[in-house]
């Protein structure tokens, strides 16, 4: 009887261990719901909190070898790159965005948040060639657009410092998000399919995804 036991345990951890890990990635896409809810509402300090502990979930989720299936998800990698950047893990969000990227570059929020962090982190060159390419994305975000058209040329011309082009860039980013959500959030029909409440890319129009639990991406 003890050994039967003895086996059945066995053979319990073993399958345990075999199973797939998503703690991790649900950790940080909980923490991403929780903060994109109360970023737009411009609730920041608090979301900040929550930016964090999401950017905690998906940086364990990254080292886990091997990585967790949903952590490959274009959309995952971009909402880490985000909480990255707004936990202040500029290198991270770089990495993130560029692996989101790939070779496609039209992904506009990972080149909008990778610029970001590249001019945090004082590179204003490699930051100016993310910002282009988040335009030839063609993202349709006029706030950020508008800001950006008006504060790169200042910028460039020496002045405004690259600490003010980036404080005023961060509250058009929010600003827009904002918006997005006030025109757009659980509308369907209103937007591309990938850009609704149950969509990849729910959080570029809404406030939160409509199916909990579901973390869909390509």
């Amino acid at each position: 009887m003890r050994t039967t036991r003895s086996i059945v345990l066995a053979l319990a951890v073993l399958l345990a261990s075999a199973l797939p890990v998503t703690a991790d990635v649900r950790t940080g896409d909980r923490n991403f719901e929780r903060a994109w809810r109360v970023y737009v509402t411009r609730n920041t300090e608090r979301a900040m909190e929550y930016f964090k502990a999401s950017a905690a979930g998906y940086e364990d989720a990254l080292k886990m070898d091997p990585m967790e299936r949903t952590m490959n998800f274009e959309s995952t990698q971009i909402k880490a790159s985000i909480a990255f950047y707004f936990a202040g893990q500029f290198q991270a969000c770089v990495k993130t965005a560029k692996t989101a990227l790939g070779d496609k570059n039209k992904i506009w929020d990972a080149a909008l948040f990778m610029a970001l962090a590249q001019g945090r982190m004082g590179d204003q060159d490699a930051m100016t060639d993310s910002f282009k390419l988040f335009l030839d994305a063609n993202p349709s975000q006029r706030y950020i657009t508008t800001e950006l058209s008006k504060d790169l040329p200042a910028l460039t011309g020496g002045t405004m410092s690259l600490a003010d082009f980036l404080d005023a860039m961060d509250s058009q980013v929010q600003r827009q998000f904002v918006d997005n959500v006030m025109r757009y959030n659980n509308r369907a029909g209103m937007i591309p399919a990938t850009e609704s409440c149950d969509g990849q890319f729910w959080w570029r129009k809404n406030s939160s995804p409509c199916m909990r639990g579901v973390y869909p991406g390509f």
